[in-house]
């Protein structure tokens, strides 16, 4: 599997989430990355955890115990001070560091639970990213990025109302399980954020175009490439990918308009060239 790409894993069924997270890594922002070691520290956390959980005591508690371990014990945090920094969401990043976002902190939860053998799950609330865990007919909810408390819905509305200010009636769809696909996507989707925002154009490309393998019904990904390659100068593929997404996406008029000027400036800029 070491010539494996990302796109390889993604049609894995089904996906390996880890492994998939710390390719994606490598092929962004750290080529040198050893994927095997990453996932035998991985490994080696679910050993280390199993030391501080009774077998015999209900998933929930278990759970409990996991996240005391990980979370007070071995003190992985949220990063509070540098939200946005993109490490926070390079699963390597988190491990080394012990810093993380909700959901790359969510990850490193699920993925050491499941090799506990608990039943564990993302859920993307709006806004913010929590682990669900599945026992005794009902569903137990932790925030990992506030030290893995177990939380109710209650205060999952409170969260998706911090992140977001929303304070209608909580939807209890918001609660069901995502995907490993879903969970690649809001990662790579954060980053996407990140760079752009950085000016960091060459990583903001690298993402988006492993975004367009996820979801390539998603048109914004073609505009923000025709943004990308335009900073980078790279004219002919601007004025490419800002057509394609005028013809796709058919946006409203005044964003049709913001793209139909930068089209023009790119045209023009490459026609000084010739």
């Amino acid at each position: 599997m070491e010539n494996f790409r990302f796109q390889d894993e993604l049609r894995q069924a089904p996906v390996n989430l880890p492994r998939a997270a710390l390719r994606f890594a490598r092929e962004i922002a750290y080529r040198s990355l050893d994927l095997y070691r990453y996932l035998a520290r991985l490994d080696h956390l679910a050993r280390s955890a199993r030391n501080f959980m009774d077998p015999d005591a209900p998933v929930h508690t278990q759970t409990d115990s996991l996240a005391d371990f990980l979370f007070r014990q071995l003190g992985f945090a949220g990063n509070t001070s540098d939200y946005n920094d993109p490490r926070n969401n390079y699963l390597n990043e988190v491990i080394d560091r012990r810093l993380g976002n909700p959901i790359s902190l969510s990850v490193l939860m699920i993925v050491v639970a499941r090799r506990l053998g608990i039943l564990a799950s993302g859920i993307g609330l709006p806004g913010h990213f929590i682990v669900g865990v599945y026992g005794l007919d009902k569903w137990y909810f932790y925030d990992p990025f506030h030290g893995g408390m177990r939380i109710s819905q209650n205060d999952c509305a409170q969260l998706v109302f911090s992140s977001t200010g929303y304070s209608g009636p909580f939807q209890p769809e918001w609660l069901q399980p995502v995907n490993a696909s879903q969970v690649l996507a809001r990662m790579l989707n954060n980053l996407r954020l990140a760079y752009i925002q950085r000016e960091e154009w060459r990583p903001a490309r690298a993402v988006i175009e492993r975004l367009r393998l996820l979801q390539p019904d998603k048109h914004e990904l073609l505009r923000d490439l025709g943004f990308v390659y335009h900073q980078q100068g790279s004219l002919h593929k601007a004025v490419y990918f800002y057509e394609q997404y005028l013809h796709r996406a058919q946006p409203p008029d005044e964003e049709a308009e913001t793209i139909t000027r930068a089209l023009r400036t790119a045209a023009y800029q490459l026609a000084r060239r010739n």
